[in-house]
């Protein structure tokens, strides 16, 4: 699997459950099964793309500014989805939820990125 496709993967894996246990913990955010798939890929094609950009052009030590730049780009990315996505299948309604749920998959986005830049471990060979 390309490096790439490997991150897609676990981007819309990390997206999926974050949109979901948003979804179930906020009345005020709703999703439909078949929109919801294309919440993730809309929403998964944003924070790939966008989190290339970022980490290709913030210096790794302005993490104060990466941890503010991460929840802006994940709250665009949310108002993005809830723009283009029609509002019978993706809703955002409330700044209580909008801030619950921009949280909530940020959170699961800085766990992405620890997941997907993690080096594989060498493995040794059984003697």
């Amino acid at each position: 699997m390309t490096a790439l496709l490997k991150s897609i993967v676990i981007a819309a894996v990390a997206n999926a459950a974050s949109l979901a246990f948003a979804a179930l913990i906020f009345d005020g955010f709703n999703i439909r099964f078949g929109w919801f798939l294309i919440a993730i890929a809309l929403f998964t094609a944003l924070t790939v793309a966008l989190r290339e950009v970022v980490v290709n052009t913030v210096n790794r030590y302005a993490r104060g500014y990466t941890i503010l730049g991460g929840l802006a780009l994940t709250f665009l990315g949310l108002a993005f989805t809830d723009l283009v996505v029609p509002a019978s299948g993706f809703s955002i309604a409330g700044w209580g939820t909008w801030i619950g749920a921009t949280l909530i998959v940020w959170a699961a986005g800085v766990a992405y990125g620890e997941v997907d830049t993690k080096r594989p471990v060498a493995r040794t060979p059984h003697g």
